[in-house]
């Protein structure tokens, strides 16, 4: 009798447990959720679940090698698995291989073609690839039929910006923000079509500003995601400003030790600010390598 409730034991206990780091996941603790997770894919390595959850708690530590290898190890025990193919390619765009993890997104897809998530994945691997086109054509009818999904009608709207259609790419975060008015991406997404636009003044702006935004959501070989051109323009203005900042308080100077200007100390005072200023601009604007 005992040898008979083991296995139902057992169950419970691996239940729990994987419900513990969804929780966690769910709360942002993923280093909570991979120690939770480590020593029992060491103990079960065939539990296809706890490896998915795993790859999950290293793509949001930023472990790419790591969630790839735990997605890897998720497909081979079950390389049909709609799930499997899922984190796999979520892993694989992260890491530049967009070949692989369009390749996988589709095969997703394919399994489980009423599935909305999937047809997600597979967009945002084409936008990690530079392929917002595809993107935006995969995703013209999905959207219709999965009309209650926030998220797809966000990635749908970064698609549509990308190729170049602003007022269609606010419609789809709208209808995002009608079914989650909270809906993070969704905000930070208007916030980068804002930014975007402010340079838009005419069709050859516009298409240069929907060129840039496709590039943002690059993912180059390496995990490496493009630079925001923003981001860059303003390091480069406060780069220029220290340098000019600095030859002031310089030239100041020199002018003092030879007589011709008496600098009082607030002139000091105002130009050592604006340079430190400055270089902390420029500092917060240096892209992360």
């Amino acid at each position: 009798m005992r040898a008979g409730w083991l296995p139902i034991e057992g169950g419970v206990r691996t239940e729990l447990l994987l419900a513990e780091a969804d929780a966690l996941l769910a709360r942002g603790r993923a280093h909570n959720a991979e120690r939770l997770l480590a020593p029992f894919v060491g103990r079960e390595p065939e539990n296809v679940g706890a490896w998915h959850r795993m790859a999950r708690a290293r793509l949001d530590l930023g472990d790419l090698p790591g969630a790839l290898l735990a997605a890897q190890a998720a497909w081979h025990l079950d390389p049909y698995s709609p799930e499997s193919l899922f984190w796999l390619s979520h892993s694989r765009s992260r890491l530049g291989d967009h070949a692989e993890a369009i390749a996988a997104a589709s095969a997703a897809c394919r399994e489980d073609p009423g599935n909305p998530r999937l047809h997600n994945r597979l967009a945002e691997a084409q936008l990690a690839a530079g392929l917002p086109t595809d993107a935006a054509e995969g995703l013209r009818c999905v959207v219709d039929m999965a009309h209650y999904d926030a998220d797809l009608h966000v990635t749908y709207g970064l698609a549509l910006f990308a190729v170049g259609r602003p007022l269609s790419a606010r419609e789809a975060l709208g209808r995002a923000l009608a079914i989650d008015f909270g809906h993070a991406r969704a905000r930070a997404a208007l916030r980068e079509f804002d930014r975007a636009m402010s340079a838009a003044v005419d069709a050859a702006s516009l298409a240069l500003a929907a060129d840039e935004f496709a590039e943002s959501l690059r993912i180059h070989p390496g995990g490496q995601q493009a630079r925001r051109p923003g981001r860059d323009a303003l390091g480069h203005v406060a780069r220029v400003a220290l340098i000019w900042f600095v030859a002031a308080i310089a030239g100041v100077g020199i002018l003092e030790a030879t007589g011709l200007l008496v600098a009082p100390t607030s002139l000091y005072l105002s130009l050592f600010c604006a340079a430190g200023a400055a270089g902390c601009m420029s500092n917060l604007a240096r892209p992360v390598s």
